[in-house]
């Protein structure tokens, strides 16, 4: 079962979180702990960033390994923080964990900044 396709408007509707960020690392505190992308919002379009000293954190999904497949769906978002690079990203608020998650398969892709505008890298 694969997920289906949404639209950036679709993804938009459903997250808490959405905009233009900076990625500004990515790793773990530590062996045991959770695969982190730290961002830096330039944009917001959608929801209130819960940031920490200016910062976003996000939990990364999945492996830097394509995933098995085993019948169910499942994704990996390791590859779409690039350090130092510009992403438009949709960002669910995980409260347990006090960490933003991606949204959906696709909710992040790299931009590039062309003066006052932005555009999708293809």
């Amino acid at each position: 079962m694969a997920f289906p396709d949404l639209t950036r408007a679709q993804m938009r509707e459903r997250c808490d979180l959405a905009g233009v960020a900076r990625v500004v690392a990515v790793g773990r505190a530590s062996p045991d702990s959770p695969r982190l992308a730290k961002l830096r919002f330039v944009q917001v379009v959608k929801g209130d960033a819960r940031s920490r000293g200016g910062f976003v954190y996000v939990r990364l999904r999945g492996g830097a390994a394509a995933p098995i497949e085993t019948g169910l769906a499942s994704w990996s978002d390791w590859g779409d923080y690039p350090v130092g690079g510009l992403v438009e990203t949709h960002l669910d608020w995980n409260g347990p964990e006090d960490l933003y998650q991606t949204t959906w398969p696709g909710a992040v892709v790299e931009v590039v900044a062309q003066g006052a505008h932005m555009s999708r890298v293809a």
